[in-house]
């Protein structure tokens, strides 16, 4: 019953704060998105539950070369980030994407952590006193909105930078990160450019 709407943006079989399978409903549509960049389609094939899924990408042939413009550009306007090395913890139960983010981070020159739940990220947090922590908020366990109020519950951790990453970007989300104690709300995809001006710029609520 999903096939319909699968591609669209936030779909997922559940959206509870806490949860065992990880999945925002945001692949899927950037999958999508990027195809149809390419002048392609993408289309999703399923017999039911517990048969598979199969999904078929059609590209149209093009001769023109690669180019590294692009991405020598975005290394440019990001070069800031790197001006003053910070630690920086990122918690989120997507292994991929707390990795992805982490390897950007290292690339501009900050030392990052990766913890997958709150717990463990309560034990980086204590052994590495970070400047930052990325927290994402669908976290198994306790959520992150959980792991933030108990970082400002401790005075030792006041002072650290909490930004929220999060699937979930209406008023409402923005209000309750904000009670939670958080500095920032970024919605996934996260933007970049956002993110290096809050790490440039930590005093500056953005």
């Amino acid at each position: 019953e999903l096939l319909p709407k699968i591609f669209g943006m936030f779909v997922q079989g559940s959206a509870a704060i806490e949860r065992t399978h990880s999945g925002l409903g945001l692949g899927l549509t950037l999958a999508r998105d990027i195809v149809e960049l390419h002048g392609g389609t993408i289309e999703a094939k399923s017999a039911g539950p517990g048969q598979g899924s199969e999904f078929i990408v059609r590209l149209p042939h093009s001769d023109v070369p690669d180019s590294t413009d692009a991405m020598e550009s975005t290394a440019e306007s990001f070069s800031g980030a790197a001006q003053s090395r910070s630690r920086i913890v990122v918690v989120d139960d997507n292994k991929s994407q707390a990795l992805s983010l982490a390897r950007l981070l290292q690339g501009w020159g900050h030392e990052v952590y990766v913890a997958d739940d709150g717990q463990s990220a309560i034990k980086l947090v204590e052994n590495t006193a970070p400047d930052f922590a990325l927290i994402d908020i669908g976290l198994p366990g306790m959520n992150g909105y959980e792991l933030a109020r108990w970082l400002r519950e401790q005075p030792q951790f006041r002072n650290i930078t909490l930004i929220a990453q999060t699937g979930w970007g209406r008023e409402q989300d923005l209000r309750e990160a904000q009670a939670a104690g958080f500095d920032h709300h970024l919605v996934k995809p996260i933007d970049h450019d956002r993110l290096a001006k809050i790490l440039t710029q930590s005093q500056q609520k953005v």
